[in-house]
């Protein structure tokens, strides 16, 4: 199937991170240790061309730094937001992307190295980085949700993706909880991204704060209401604040209450959450374990773990590189 491209008789890879606001390349061994690293800016204003051309650049520079040569590498890995299409490696019009629409990302991919190329959901890449290199080694069913600017996930069972019919399964934050709740990135009302993603959080803050104007909240925000972010609702909490940590135990209840519909229906060993959950610690983790407990089956609730994912700052890079080693 890849005669035509440069297979497998070396211990190298390139991993490729693509976001709204950074690319990153990175060239690591089969044991997922990394050897050289290029971070630059996407400007995504400037389109996919640009982009992609800049990655090319960035991708042979990487394999310099790291004192190899295109034929040391064995595979690409590209973690990109999506929707995207994982077999054709077609990626359609992410938010964070303007005039990526049915951009051929892997095609072009592979037509400048004659490389094996795997393109995979940034959420669902991280979920695999997670059960090769971070807190899911060792289990067999592992949930990986992010908390950020939105709610996303990825499945891994028995080493291998979950992706469903197509490319659509781990949609975790678009489930409904309110069905007449606070309007979601996606059209619909009440998702549990709505709820529980940092703008969410953000948005409870600011409404909280008009009526409390003497919480802490508003001076770590410098008394600037409108800067109100999730982080200075989790600094004032730590500090006691009372309507801070009402905003976490709420936004814990809501996301307890997704993660029990999720463990209901996976039955994972282990959901590991990141960004706002690792921040936050004990002080989201341990309510959103007790709404578990409270809201979903005992038997599947008796045997699941819920901790803050363990790659942190590496998760981008390592979720690129666990596609291809």
């Amino acid at each position: 199937m890849y005669s035509l491209y440069l297979i497998a008789m070396s211990d190298y890879v390139v991993g490729i991170d693509i976001g709204g606001t950074k690319l990153a390349t990175v060239v690591a061994d089969k044991n997922g240790r990394i050897l050289n690293k290029i971070r630059k800016p996407t400007q995504s204003d400037k389109g996919p061309e640009f982009a992609i051309q800049t990655l090319f650049e960035m991708i042979y520079q990487t394999i310099k730094d790291a004192e190899l040569d295109k034929k040391d590498i064995s595979g690409i890995g590209v973690s990109c937001g999506g929707p995207l299409d994982t077999q054709t490696g077609i990626v359609y019009s992410p938010p964070n992307l303007p005039g990526w629409d049915a951009f051929p990302l892997k095609d072009r991919l592979e037509s400048e190295f004659h490389i094996n190329t795997v393109i995979e959901n940034d959420a669902n890449a991280s979920a695999l980085a997670e059960y090769r290199f971070g807190g899911g080694k060792g289990y067999n069913i592992v949930l990986y949700m992010t908390m950020s600017t939105g709610i996303g996930g990825g499945i891994v069972i028995n080493g291998e993706i979950y992706h469903g019919a197509n490319d659509s399964a781990g949609e975790v934050g678009h489930q409904i909880l309110l069905p007449n709740g606070p309007q979601c990135g996606c059209g619909k009302r009440g998702c549990l991204e709505a709820l529980c993603s940092g703008p969410a959080i953000a948005r409870r803050a600011k409404q909280a704060v008009e009526n409390n104007p003497d919480s802490l909240i508003l001076s770590i925000a410098n008394d600037d209401i409108n800067s109100i972010k999730s982080e200075h609702v989790l600094e004032a909490a730590r500090h006691g604040d009372k309507i801070a940590l009402k905003l976490i135990d709420v936004t814990a209840y809501y996301m307890g209450w997704g993660i029990a519909n999720l463990v209901n229906i996976i039955n994972p060993d282990i959901v590991l959450l990141g960004t706002i959950a690792i921040a936050a610690g004990d002080l989201l983790i341990d309510p959103i374990c007790k709404t578990v407990e409270d809201l979903a089956m005992t038997r599947p609730a008796e045997i699941v773990t819920i901790k803050p994912a363990e790659l942190g700052e590496k998760l981008g890079d390592m979720a690129a590189i666990s596609l291809v080693v």
